[in-house]
C-alpha cells in the first residue's frame, strides 16, 4: 500500500465521521423541535462547523432530509443483519424482532423520522407518485424480515397458506404498532412494556404457526405456545 492510499483512508474516515455527526444532530434537532427546527445554520452551530460542509455533504436542506431518512434505515439495517441465524429460523425471527425494538429504544429520533412522526409527509424523499411508506417494504431491514419468513415457511414451521409478503407486512405491523406506542409513553414501565412486547409477539407468531412450528416455538419460548 502506498503512502497515497494511506493518507486516504483516515481522510474518509474523517469525513464519514463528520458525515454522521451533522446527522445524528440533525435527527436530534427534528426530534426536539421539529420541521420548523431544521435549519442548517443551526446545525452548522451546533456541529461547531460551517453551512458550506453541510451544503457540501448533502448539496442543501432537501438532501439533508433525504440523507436522515436513508440513514435511519441503514442503521436499522445493519442491526437487523447483525441477528445471528441459527439453523431453526424461528430463533431469527425472535432476534429480528428484538432488534427491531432494539433500534427504535436507542435511536429514537432515527426512529421517529422513520415513520413520519417528526417531518410530515410532504417533506419526505418520495419515489415518483409513490407514498413514502410504501417505499418501506424494499427497505433492507424489510427484506431481512421477509428473507426470514421465507425460511419459515420452507422449513415447515409457518404456514404457506398465507404468502409470505402477507405474513412479513402482518409482523412488521405487530412490531411496529407496540414499539409506536412503547416510545410515546402507553406503558407505565419499561418492565411492562418488555412483558407486553413478548405477549403480543408470541400471540402473533403463534396464529401463524404449522403443527411442526408450533413444537419447534415451544422450544424457544420455554413451553409457551
Amino acid at each position: 500500500m502506498n503512502s497515497t492510499q494511506t493518507r486516504s483512508k483516515p481522510r474518509r474516515a474523517s469525513i464519514e465521521a463528520q458525515r454522521a455527526s451533522l446527522l445524528d444532530a440533525a435527527s436530534e434537532m427534528l426530534a426536539d423541535g421539529g420541521p420548523e427546527a431544521l435549519s442548517l445554520r443551526k446545525l452548522a452551530q451546533a456541529a461547531g462547523t460551517s453551512t458550506m460542509v453541510i451544503y457540501t455533504a448533502f448539496g442543501g436542506k432537501d438532501g439533508l432530509v433525504a440523507a436522515l431518512y436513508d440513514e435511519a434505515f441503514e442503521r436499522m439495517a445493519q442491526m437487523q443483519e447483525s441477528v445471528p441465524r441459527p439453523q431453526n429460523p424461528l430463533q431469527w425471527l425472535a432476534g429480528l424482532g428484538a432488534a427491531y425494538r432494539q433500534f427504535a429504544l436507542t435511536c429514537p429520533a432515527y426512529y421517529a423520522l422513520m415513520i413520519s412522526a417528526i417531518l410530515p409527509l410532504s417533506q419526505m424523499p418520495v419515489k415518483e407518485d409513490e407514498p413514502v411508506a410504501r417505499g418501506i417494504a424494499r427497505q433492507r431491514a424489510y427484506r431481512s424480515l421477509h428473507d426470514c419468513v421465507t425460511a419459515c415457511q420452507q422449513a415447515g414451521y409457518i404456514t404457506k397458506e398465507i404468502g409470505p409478503a402477507e405474513v412479513t407486512a402482518a409482523l412488521w405491523a405487530t412490531v411496529h404498532g407496540h414499539v409506536s406506542l412503547e416510545l410515546a409513553g402507553f406503558h407505565e414501565t419499561p418492565e411492562e412494556a418488555e412483558r407486553r412486547f413478548v405477549t403480543v409477539s408470541r400471540a402473533v407468531v403463534s396464529g401463524l404457526l404449522t403443527p411442526t412450528g408450533r413444537t419447534a416455538w415451544k422450544k424457544i419460548t420455554g413451553g409457551t405456545a
